[in-house]
């Protein structure tokens, strides 16, 4: 009997262990393994830094390194058209009207380092522009001022290179002189002039027939070279009957010059001539051409007839 109750006790485990449900299989745990959780996330960014790949619906990103590296070139302008190059402005645009009156202001034996910008702040505030027959070896005194002349829109003329009488000269000294003027202007403008004032106006028929410019004298001359007085110069200038196509000698190395220029400038534009260059005065109003080896002297611009009659004659002073 003892035997029989181990039996059953077992017995009745085992009828216990088969009603109590069977547990359900565990699922694996996964790998804690940081690429597997960066996967399942969207990319975090560090601050500051744009996608690698555009969104759809947004712009495309900027590369901010490309920019930094690029700081300070050209940015093409929105509408299309190139950015203007520093120093390219060119000459103020002037049109001139070849029915009206006009006279060319010229100064000779520059450039001067002080007068020559006074010169041209004058012409600059009235939109005027003149002719300057530079001598040469002066160039590197006041280069500045005849670059400046330049972008004004004046014409440069050469007056020799040392201001020597080119007259009394024969070829070979001629050509010399020529040669080292042209190398000084052509280091200061880069370019050589074609227009000639031979000094005290003096030529011969070789200086005429060789020289390979247009060789200009004037046909006023108030002495302000020798007056050295302003209200002078001014004087005999508005005595003349009339300035219509005429060249005024003039000098830019004298004070009493700028003080007569700063007058002459507004009264000449108020008497309704046109300030011009030498050379458009030849081809506007005379209608004709500046032409290598040819002499414009006094008889050309007192006698010459202008190619169209002047709409408005200004009165005389």
């Amino acid at each position: 009997m003892r035997r029989m109750i181990p039996i059953f006790l077992a017995l009745c485990l085992l009828l216990a262990g088969c009603a109590a449900p069977i547990p359900a299989p565990q699922p694996e745990k996964p790998a804690e393994h940081p690429e597997h959780i960066v996967d399942q996330l969207p990319e975090i960014q560090a601050p500051g830094r744009m996608p690698e790949e555009p969104v759809a619906g947004l712009d495309t990103p900027r590369d901010e390194a490309a920019e930094l590296e690029t700081v300070g070139e050209e940015t093409p302008l929105t509408d299309g058209t190139e950015p203007e190059a520093a120093g390219e402005a060119g000459p103020p645009e002037r049109v001139v009207d070849p029915t009206r009156p006009m006279v060319a202001l010229t100064y000779d034996d520059g450039p001067h380092a002080v007068y020559t910008d006074q010169i041209l702040d004058v012409l600059e505030e009235h939109g005027a522009v003149a002719t300057f027959f530079e001598v040469a070896r002066n160039l590197p005194k006041a280069p500045e001022a005849v670059r400046r002349a330049v972008d004004l829109g004046c014409e440069i003329g050469s007056h020799s290179y040392r201001h020597a009488n080119l007259g009394k000269m024969d070829e070979a000294a001629q050509q010399a002189d020529q040669a080292a003027a042209d190398a000084l202007f052509q280091e200061v403008l880069g370019t050589t002039p074609t227009l000639l004032r031979p000094p005290y106006g003096s030529m011969n028929k070789t200086l005429k027939s060789t020289c390979g410019r247009s060789i200009v004298t004037w046909s006023i001359d108030p002495e302000d070279w020798l007056c050295r007085d302003a209200d002078t110069v001014v004087q005999r200038i508005q005595a003349e009957k009339s300035l219509d196509g005429q060249v005024i000698l003039l000098h830019s190395i004298y004070d009493s010059t700028v003080e007569a220029t700063e007058t002459l400038v507004p009264w000449l534009l108020e008497q309704g001539y046109q300030l011009v260059t030498v050379s458009e005065l030849i081809q506007l109003r005379f209608g004709d051409q500046v032409e290598p080896n040819r002499s414009y002297n006094y008889d050309y611009f007192r006698f010459r007839v202008p190619a169209l009659p002047a709409a408005a004659e200004p009165a005389a002073a």
